[in-house]
C-alpha cells in the first residue's frame, strides 16, 4: 500500500509537471483555396494552419537561410545571380483543442475562402543541442562549387550516435531525391557512430553499393541545388507508400511536408542545409 501511495504521488507530480509545460494558445487563419481543393480539405488546411500560427505566435520559429552567388559571363558581359533558400519550423507542437475549431466559408471573386479560429493547448519543442561536422567534397576536395560530371561526396562526423539521411532538393524540377540510405527497401535511416569520420556517397564508404562515384550533372549554364542532411539520435524512416515501400524520390512539397511532420515529432532531429552550385 505504501508503494502504491508513492507511485500515485509520483504520477500526480508528473501530471502537474506536464501541465505546466503546456500553454493556452489561440489564432485565426484565412485560407484562399485553389479550384483543385475541395471544401472539406480546405477546412482541414485552414484549421491546421491556424494551429501552426498559434504555436508560432507563442513559441516562435526557427528560420534557416542559405544564400549563394553565381557569377557568369554571357556574350562578354558579367551576370551575377543571387539564390536564397530558406525555411522555418515552429518551435512547438499542438497538444489538444480546448474548444471546437470555428470555421466559416465564403466566396470572393469566385474563390473559396475559409476562415478558421482555433483555441487549444500547445507546448514548446526542444531542439537538438549538438553540432555536426559536414563538408561537401568535389572530386574529394572540399567545395560547394561543381562542374558538370564532377564527383560529389560528403565528409560527416557527429559527437553522438544517431541516424542520418541525405536528400538532394532540385527546386527547378520541384523534386527531392534520397542520396542516403543508398538502397534500402525498409526505408531506415543510416546508423552513424559518434566521432567516426565518414566519407559518404563515395566508393570510400564500405556500404556504398555502386561501382561509380556519385556524379552531378546539369543541362543548364548554372544550376543551384540543396543538400539536406537529416540527423537524429532517434531512429527514423524515410517516406513510405501506403504499402510500406521505401520512396527514394518525392515531389518537393511532399518531402517538405514529411520533414516538417518528423521535426515536430522528434525534438532531437537536426536538419542542416548546404547549397551547391553546378556549372555546365
Amino acid at each position: 500500500m505504501k508503494h502504491l501511495i508513492i507511485l500515485m504521488i509520483c504520477g500526480i507530480t508528473f501530471q502537474i509537471a506536464v501541465a505546466q509545460k503546456t500553454k493556452n494558445v489561440s489564432a485565426s487563419y484565412t485560407y484562399y483555396a485553389p479550384e483543385t481543393v475541395s471544401i472539406e480539405d480546405a477546412k482541414k488546411i485552414a484549421i491546421e494552419r491556424a494551429r501552426i500560427q498559434a504555436i508560432a505566435d507563442e513559441f516562435g520559429t526557427v528560420i534557416s537561410q542559405n544564400t549563394s552567388t553565381v557569377v557568369s559571363n554571357k556574350n562578354g558581359e558579367s551576370d551575377t545571380q543571387f539564390f536564397s533558400f530558406g525555411g522555418s519550423d515552429i518551435k512547438g507542437e499542438w497538444v489538444a483543442d480546448t474548444t471546437t475549431p470555428e470555421v466559416s466559408v465564403t466566396y470572393e471573386d469566385n474563390m473559396l475562402v475559409v476562415h478558421a479560429k482555433v483555441c487549444g493547448k500547445a507546448r514548446e519543442k526542444k531542439t537538438a543541442d549538438f553540432d555536426l561536422s559536414i563538408k561537401t567534397l568535389c572530386n574529394r576536395i572540399e567545395s560547394e562549387r561543381f562542374h558538370n560530371n564532377d564527383r560529389l561526396s560528403v565528409r560527416f562526423q557527429t559527437p553522438v550516435n544517431g541516424f542520418l539521411s541525405i536528400w538532394l532538393a532540385d527546386d527547378n524540377l520541384k523534386k527531392a531525391y534520397c542520396l542516403l540510405p543508398y538502397e534500402n527497401s525498409n526505408g531506415e535511416a543510416r546508423e552513424i557512430k559518434s566521432k567516426n569520420d565518414y566519407e559518404l556517397l563515395s566508393t570510400a564508404d564500405p556500404q556504398y553499393p555502386f561501382r561509380e562515384e556519385t556524379i552531378l550533372t546539369t543541362e543548364n549554364d548554372e544550376e543551384i541545388n540543396r543538400l539536406i542532411f537529416i540527423f537524429s539520435t532517434k531512429k527514423f524512416t524515410m517516406p513510405l507508400t501506403n504499402n510500406g515501400e521505401y520512396v527514394p524520390e518525392l515531389a518537393l512539397s511532399k518531402f517538405t511536408e514529411w520533414l516538417q511532420k518528423n521535426r515536430i515529432k522528434d525534438e532531437y532531429m537536426n536538419v542542416t542545409y548546404r547549397t551547391i552550385e553546378i556549372k555546365k
